[in-house]
């Protein structure tokens, strides 16, 4: 015969037993609750397989590099799953960013995108296979800096000098690429300077570089991070950014009178309606290895500073969005444009 008293089992057990009893059925209910709670199971996200990070350059670049620093610095902070890296280079960045835009926008594939990759294609070509402002930004990682930089034997040992040179004479600069940072960076440069200089696109940053110091090109923007390794064998006129590179004496354009503010910025982005949740879980890791004082020197080593002062990641997401804005004013005024 069944007892008419729920509790009479638990009235044959021992105090100390039925105490026990009473204990573990109410931290089994309230891990019930808990699971089924949507206020608790709403405050954050917890992902339960690794992050793809999509680079979308090849092995061994600045941007190669700072990623896998990154990943290496965060570990499995986030939730308790790593980032992955997989370069896919391809189509100026075009290749990487399509697949991100379009992946599940559930937090499991990510960006390491670039100025160039999301600033500049949108306004140097003229068909697109994303919208790069709908991207939702999490958080920015490092920028590039420029320098202004001119072959061995240019007749021309400071900035007032070059600037005279290029005036009376028919100089050209190198870049790798139409519609590259570096090509957007010196046609800053010319505007300021009032200058007309011969572009000669290269294949790469270092095809580029390499026709500098062998002086088959006059001058060329180039990247801080191939520049300071080889200091010695270039003529250096200035940073193309509105504070010095920490570590070298080189003065910025500006100081000089051209304000010229080239920085490329390189960042984590999602595809778009990510969930907030997600891309909060991931700026607070990402956010707290950036100011990490071990990090902002694996930066600067490899030639990249870190944003100071510190973005929130609704600051950085309104950053990126009008670095299209910015750098699109200066293709349109040089008349920069691929058909594609």
């Amino acid at each position: 015969m069944k007892s008419k008293n729920p509790n009479a089992a638990e009235q044959l057990l021992p105090p100390k037993r039925a105490s026990f009893t009473r204990a573990l059925a109410l931290t089994l209910g309230l891990l019930a609750w808990g699971t089924s709670s949507p206020t608790l199971a709403q405050t954050g996200w917890n992902p339960t397989k690794s992050i793809r990070m999509v680079i979308p350059y090849p092995p061994g670049g600045a941007t190669d590099v700072a990623a896998r620093a990154l990943v290496m610095k965060l570990g499995t902070a986030i939730g308790g799953q790593p980032l992955v890296p997989d370069n896919r280079a391809g189509a100026n960045g075009m290749i990487a960013s399509e697949l991100v835009f379009n992946a599940p926008a559930d937090g499991y594939t990510v960006l390491m995108a670039t100025a160039d990759t999301n600033s500049i294609n949108p306004n140097v070509y003229s068909k697109m296979s994303y919208v790069a402002r709908d991207f939702r930004g999490i958080a920015p990682v490092a920028k590039v800096n420029f320098m202004l930089v001119a072959r061995p034997g240019l007749n021309a040992n400071n900035l007032s000098e070059l600037i005279a040179l290029a005036k009376s004479n028919n100089l050209s600069y190198a870049s790798w690429g139409v519609g590259s940072t570096s090509q957007v960076a010196m046609e800053m440069f010319k505007a300021k300077a009032d200058l007309k200089i011969l572009h000669v696109p290269f294949q790469g940053a270092a095809p580029a570089f390499q026709a500098i110091m062998a002086s088959q090109v006059d001058v060329m923007m180039a990247p801080a991070s191939i520049v300071i390794p080889a200091l010695t064998k270039v003529k250096v006129y200035g940073i193309a950014s509105p504070e010095r590179f920490a570590g070298t004496q080189v003065p910025t354009l500006t100081e000089q009178g051209y304000a010229v503010d080239a920085d490329a910025w390189v960042g984590l982005l999602a595809p778009p309606k990510t969930p907030q949740a997600v891309l909060d879980q991931i700026y607070k890791q990402v956010s707290a290895v950036t100011a990490d004082p071990d990090m902002k020197k694996r930066l600067q080593d490899i030639g990249l500073s870190s944003f100071t002062p510190a973005m929130s990641q609704e600051q950085f997401h309104n950053y990126m969005v009008s670095e299209i804005d910015r750098w699109g004013s200066v293709i349109r005024n040089a008349g920069i444009r691929l058909d594609n």
